[in-house]
């Protein structure tokens, strides 16, 4: 039987890229707001594009902290991608208005070095080369959450997390090809 799969809809991001490489791999998905719907699933993706503190304020216009935060420290596997990875953490440099869920302490900054910001493009994260769209990324206090780091133009970064059920990262596995489809693979089948 196959795990079914709620992509949570928050009113942004690359929702509909993420459906169609699950489903490309065979992945039962369903785009949904519905709190009791993300609840029952067997698998929960937080999928993001935008701007820390848009994705807050529409994460609590639809009332979904409550059920993120819960999947995120439950049982059932939780993928985070780019800004879902960084509002698990308390806050961003991005907004200081806004803070993040807090899953992680820790804290979201700038690219420092970087001649070229927003960082895009093909890089490398634990051997293997994923597409990545982003200007922020987050320090964890918690070292042992990090699974990789990757290198930008003489700065390390931290681009995958792991903990138990809970894996985020910063690249878009849904825009990385072979690769991306791989490690949606090896996470939900």
């Amino acid at each position: 039987m196959k795990k079914q799969v709620s992509l949570i809809d928050f009113g942004a991001g690359n929702l509909h890229s993420v459906y169609k490489a699950l489903k490309f791999i065979d992945v039962d998905a369903e785009i949904t707001k519905d709190i009791g719907v993300i609840e029952k699933s067997d698998a929960v993706v937080f999928p993001g594009v935008g701007a820390f503190g848009a994705v807050m304020s529409a994460i609590k216009k639809n009332n979904l902290q409550d059920v993120i935060i819960k999947s995120a420290r439950g049982l059932k596997p939780f993928l985070g991608i780019c800004v879902g990875m960084q509002v698990l953490f308390e806050d961003s440099e991005e907004n200081l208005e806004e803070k993040g869920l807090g899953i992680f302490k820790g804290k979201v900054v700038r690219f420092k070095k970087a001649k070229t910001i927003p960082h895009i493009g093909w890089n490398d994260s634990n051997g293997k080369k994923y597409y990545f769209v982003h200007s922020y990324y987050v320090i964890p206090e918690d070292k042992n959450i990090i699974y990789a780091e990757t290198e930008y133009d003489g700065e390390n970064f931290t681009s995958v997390i792991k903990k138990d059920n809970l894996l985020a990262v910063q690249f878009h596995p849904e825009k990385s090809g072979d690769a991306g489809l791989e490690l949606l693979k090896e996470f939900f089948v």
